[in-house]
């Protein structure tokens, strides 16, 4: 790429005076910036969303000293000089915020590299790779989106670190309270672990949650979203004033302070519930997770077990252990190889610090609340189900109305309440999505939003599946995909060509101008049940597994051809736009 040239030496930021410097110069300076594998991070001639080069006058920030300002919200420009595109913040040594620091904008922000220590009150990141290379300490960091990651190296002293949809990666946790991952989890901290030579070696793990935020987080910033607490937007304000959203009052929580008593009332209560004479334990396996209460015996002593495991390629175990005889906890969290023996694992009583217990003690109180509900309601033919949908199927089609489900769809209910929701192709998972609020943000106009049924999540970040309703007989309709950042778009001709598409196991991607499946090998992990889903579609439907993007285009290209210009001119009746890709169709 040629060198591009800055339009002046230096400009003025919140306060701080910043030499500004083209993408080659800041090579020099983050290019050999890895992460905890060794890969480099930056990349800054890659031409994508993050560093393009497609803006006039892309430059890079550079502070050279110690920076102070009063807030930070970076943005890719300043009032003086809208003609510029910052792609990225460079902080060659420490930055010290007095209230907050933000991003721009969860779909894309300029990048936050500090190669000294940060310290704030609060920072909210999302929208590009960001990197703070000598430490972090603040009260809250909170993470939002699939469009941002963040490395932190050094030590890390926060009192909450949460996470909704986005990946952090952390060297070691030196003081932190709470860790929350909103959705999944999205938190890797590096361990040191001894290998089989007996040499010391750094790992990345998952690390799951310590709490639920009604345990730290003042209750007036706390929103539900499909039964799962997260932080609502009122946080913001809060933060812009350098102000705190914990709420302190709520210590005997956030410390587990009654720990002890609270496991014991529950392993007495579990003891004595009818399921558990009957059947010898309680078991709930839900999306890929297995929630326990096993009494065994061991070495002459008797024991009660409260349990999580997460499988889905995490391979994480969480196990609290009350000994009857001795009276005593055991607290155990395990990371497992895929035959599920233990790689490794942290060990202690209750009483023992550290923050890799508190997922333990979090998951003891978690699993008994799911423990302690109605055991779903069984279904004919369902007998030997190992995974149970929160759904039956007479509820599931209830959102369809007078239509009849496809026999395809029905068989694929039948597979996924086996086996679990996004355990056999990446984010897919059939819902019940009966309100139409989404739809309705595109219109509405009922003759639009009737004409559509969503009932599939059909990737991370909020796109759904859709029949779009132009027969009385659902085998005839062709499925289309939501875009959550626009674009409405034909996927599949019906059903089956739609599951065909999910042995890929990878999630669609969607824009306003396409919808496509890619995967990339290097970040690809498989879901635990693919195998199984490609026996089940080889089987019921004489179908082999799509092993290309190239074969997924196929498939897609053929339902475009039949039905895309239909859609569009439906769509235009209701003021829709079409993508550039349509237009040209």
């Amino acid at each position: 790429m040629k060198e591009e040239q800055v339009p002046f030496e230096s400009l003025i930021f919140a306060g701080i005076t910043f030499k500004v410097i083209n993408r080659h110069e800041a090579h020099t300076i983050i290019g050999d910036l890895t992460d905890f594998s060794g890969n480099k991070i930056y990349n800054v001639f890659e031409d994508t969303w993050r560093f393009p080069d497609y803006e006039e006058n892309p430059v890079f920030l550079l502070a050279e000293e110690d920076a102070e300002m009063d807030s930070f919200e970076m943005g890719f420009n300043t009032e003086e000089h809208q003609d510029i595109f910052i792609l990225g913040f460079i902080f060659k040594k420490n930055l010290k915020v007095e209230k907050y620091i933000s991003s721009f904008d969860t779909d894309n922000s300029p990048a936050l590299i500090v190669l000294g220590e940060t310290t704030t009150v609060n920072i909210n990141l999302f929208g590009s790779v960001h990197y703070l290379g000598g430490g972090l300490r603040c009260d809250v960091l909170a993470g939002e989106y699939n469009h941002g990651e963040l490395f932190v190296k050094g030590d890390v002293r926060a009192w909450l670190i949460y996470t909704d949809d986005m990946l952090m990666h952390f060297e070691r946790f030196t003081d932190v309270q709470a860790i929350i991952s909103s959705n999944r989890p999205d938190i890797l901290i590096c361990s040191n672990v001894t290998d089989v030579d007996g040499s010391v070696i750094s790992v990345e793990n998952y690390f799951p949650s310590t709490h639920k935020l009604s345990d730290i987080v003042n209750d007036a910033f706390i929103e539900s979203s499909f039964n799962t607490e997260i932080l609502g937007n009122n946080y913001l304000e809060v933060f812009k004033d350098g102000l705190s959203i914990l709420d302190y009052d709520k210590k005997e929580r956030y410390m587990y302070t009654n720990f002890r008593e609270q496991f014991v009332n529950m392993v007495d209560t579990l003891s004595e519930t009818q399921e558990l004479k009957e059947n010898g334990k309680i078991v709930r396996h839900i999306s890929g997770t297995t929630y326990s209460f096993i009494p065994f015996d061991y070495e002459g002593k008797k024991y009660s077990q409260i349990s999580e495991e997460i499988s889905n390629g995490f391979n994480i175990r969480m196990r609290a252990l009350w000994c009857h005889d001795d009276q005593e906890i055991m607290l155990i969290l395990e990371y497992l190889y895929d035959d599920g023996n233990p790689k490794y694992q942290w060990m202690n009583d209750e009483t023992a610090p550290g923050i890799e217990l508190f997922c333990v003690k979090h998951t003891a109180l978690k699993t008994f609340e799911i423990l302690t509900n109605e055991a779903p309601d069984e279904e004919e033919d369902t007998e030997d189900d190992e995974y149970d949908n929160s759904f039956t199927l007479d509820e599931f089609a209830a959102q369809f109305g007078d239509y009849e489900l496809p026999d395809d769809l029905v068989k694929l209910y039948r597979f996924e309440k086996k086996y679990g929701s996004e355990t056999y192709s990446e984010c897919f998972g059939l819902r019940i999505i009966d309100d139409k609020t989404g739809i309705k943000t595109w219109s509405e106009e009922e003759e639009f939003y009737n004409s559509f049924i969503e009932f599939a999540g059909a990737n991370g970040s909020g796109s759904s599946y859709a029949y779009w309703l132009i027969d009385d007989d659902l085998n005839n309709c062709p499925i289309v995909v939501f875009g959550d950042e626009g674009g409405i778009h034909v996927v599949a001709e019906n059903i089956r060509r739609l599951i065909h598409l999910l042995t890929f196991d990878t999630e669609i991607s969607v824009d306003f101008d396409y919808a496509y499946f890619y995967k990339d090998e290097e970040y690809y992990e498989e879901n635990e049940n693919k195998e199984i889903f490609l026996e089940w579609v080889k089987e019921e439907f004489n179908l082999n597994a799509i092993e290309s993007s190239e074969e997924t285009d196929e498939i897609v290209d053929q339902a475009k051809k039949k039905y895309k210009k239909k859609l569009n001119d439906f769509l235009v009746k209701f003021g829709i736009e079409t993508g550039e890709e349509d237009d040209d169709e």
